[in-house]
C-alpha cells in the first residue's frame, strides 16, 4: 500500500495587547497564518517559516491546540498557539492584508468553514487538544473528540 499524507501547520499568534494575528488570503479570505510542511522540515521550523513569510512576524511557540484531517485529500492540519516576539507586519503573495484583531472580532471576520472551525477551537481556551476529521466540499465534520495532553 502506498501512503501519502500532506501536513500543514498554523498558528494562533497573540501580541502583548491580547490581539490575534489575521491575514487575508486571496483564496479563503481572513484566516490565521500557516502552510504546508516541506520535505525534511520540522513542524516547528515550518510554522516559524510560514509566519515570517506570510505576515513578517517572529514568534515563540507556546503550545499545541488542535489536529484535524481532511479524509478526502489526506491532509493533516496541526494547530499551535504562539506569542509574537518580533518582526513587522508585512504582506506577501499569500496575504493581501495583515492585521492585529481583538479576539472577539476575529471569528466575525473568518468565514471559510474549516478555518472558522479551527479558529473556534484555538480561541476556546480549552486545556484539551481538539481532534477532528472532515470532508471539505461541502464542509462536514465526520469525527470529533477532545483529548488531554499527557497522562491524567
Amino acid at each position: 500500500m502506498n501512503y501519502t499524507h500532506f501536513v500543514s501547520v498554523a498558528g494562533l499568534v497573540t501580541n502583548d495587547n491580547g490581539e490575534v494575528l489575521l491575514i487575508k488570503s486571496p483564496r479563503r479570505g481572513w484566516e490565521y497564518p500557516g502552510g504546508m510542511v516541506e520535505p525534511g522540515e520540522t513542524l516547528q521550523d515550518a510554522l516559524l517559516r510560514e509566519l515570517k513569510e506570510e505576515a513578517g512576524i517572529d514568534v515563540e511557540i507556546m503550545g499545541f491546540i488542535g489536529l484535524c484531517k481532511n479524509v478526502e485529500k489526506d491532509i493533516v492540519n496541526i494547530d499551535f498557539v504562539c506569542k509574537a516576539i518580533g518582526g513587522q507586519l508585512t504582506i506577501s503573495d499569500e496575504s493581501s492584508e495583515v492585521m492585529w484583531v481583538k479576539k472577539d472580532d476575529a471569528l466575525g471576520m473568518v468565514t471559510f468553514p474549516l478555518t472558522r472551525k479551527r479558529l473556534e477551537n484555538m480561541l476556546s481556551g480549552s486545556e484539551q487538544v481538539n481532534c477532528f476529521c472532515f470532508k471539505r466540499e461541502p464542509f462536514e465534520i465526520v469525527a470529533e473528540n477532545s483529548y488531554y495532553v499527557g497522562v491524567q
